[in-house]
């Protein structure tokens, strides 16, 4: 991490909060250090939820199969970046929900554009409130596209969509959770990824044959986005031995079949390795 960085989530964290002229240098900085800023977020993100993330959800029986309750987002306030905003702007909406007595924040995301570019607002927005739950409404997974499971590392809450033709999206999101070492909050020791095939396979889904439901610790449907891992065919629950974190995608990735893998050897990637969207 920059140390630059790791300053200021130091200072950040103990009580110093960043001034508006602060927030404005992070927002139109062009350094070069995007992950060593995601990953001061990150750090902050940590300390003020640790591992937990909340979900939201219409569908009280998918949060049951969550193994958790749906959380209420009506009361958070809204940061849109769906429209065009001004550094400037930004700068003070940012310093404002910061100041605010308000639990969460709620962040629309646009979907045309640069995805490292949207998470570093995320990391800046972490940063200026970091006590607030940031969530990620429905569709978040196109605006952030390969990113989306390293924004899981900033952010505290998602809404998860009862939507059943987007199931293999939201397969994917609850395994780059669980292997990604994030826990939702209220689950218990419940596997959210079992319950959630459950409730697909109870709807009628048909699971069968569909590589995206047992696919690799990263969720690739051929094994090859995430280091190589590879589950067994016949437990679509089982979890891969070539787990990543902090959402990288690549790490030597192939669409042919893995390797064995030697008991003990890791895959695991950090949040600045050339596979996180690079």
């Amino acid at each position: 991490m920059s140390t630059v960085y790791s300053e200021l989530a130091e200072r950040i964290l103990s009580g110093n909060p960043l001034g508006r002229d602060e927030i404005h240098e992070l927002i139109v900085a062009g350094d070069g250090q995007d992950f060593a800023l995601i990953e001061a977020a990150s750090a902050i993100r940590r300390q003020e939820f640790r591992n937990m993330i909340a979900v939201h959800t219409d569908d009280e029986e998918l949060a049951a199969a969550l193994g958790t309750r749906s959380i209420a987002t009506d009361g958070y306030e809204t940061l849109d970046l769906s429209a065009d905003i001004d550094s400037e702007v930004l700068a003070d909406r940012l310093v404002q929900l910061g100041a605010s007595n308000t639990t969460g924040i709620t962040v629309k995301l646009p979907t045309n554009a640069v995805p490292m570019t949207l998470m570093r607002i995320l990391a800046i927005t972490r940063m200026a409130a970091p006590d607030k739950v940031l969530h990620l409404p429905d569709g978040y997974e196109e605006a952030l596209r390969s990113l989306s499971s390293l924004a899981m590392h900033i952010v505290s809450a998602i809404t998860i969509s009862d939507d059943i033709e987007r199931w293999p999206t939201i397969n994917e999101t609850l395994k780059a959770l669980k292997h990604g070492g994030i826990v939702i909050a209220g689950a218990g020791g419940q596997d959210a990824l079992a319950g959630y095939l459950r409730y697909l396979s109870e709807l009628g889904v048909d699971l069968m044959g569909y590589r995206e439901a047992r696919g690799s610790a990263c969720g690739s449907a051929d094994g090859g986005s995430c280091c190589g891992g590879h589950d067994h065919a016949d437990s679509p629950a089982t979890s891969s031995s070539g787990g990543c974190g902090c959402g990288s995608d690549g790490c030597g990735s192939s669409t042919e079949d893995p390797k064995p893998v030697a008991a003990g050897t890791s895959h695991g990637c950090g949040c600045g390795s050339g596979g996180c969207g690079a």
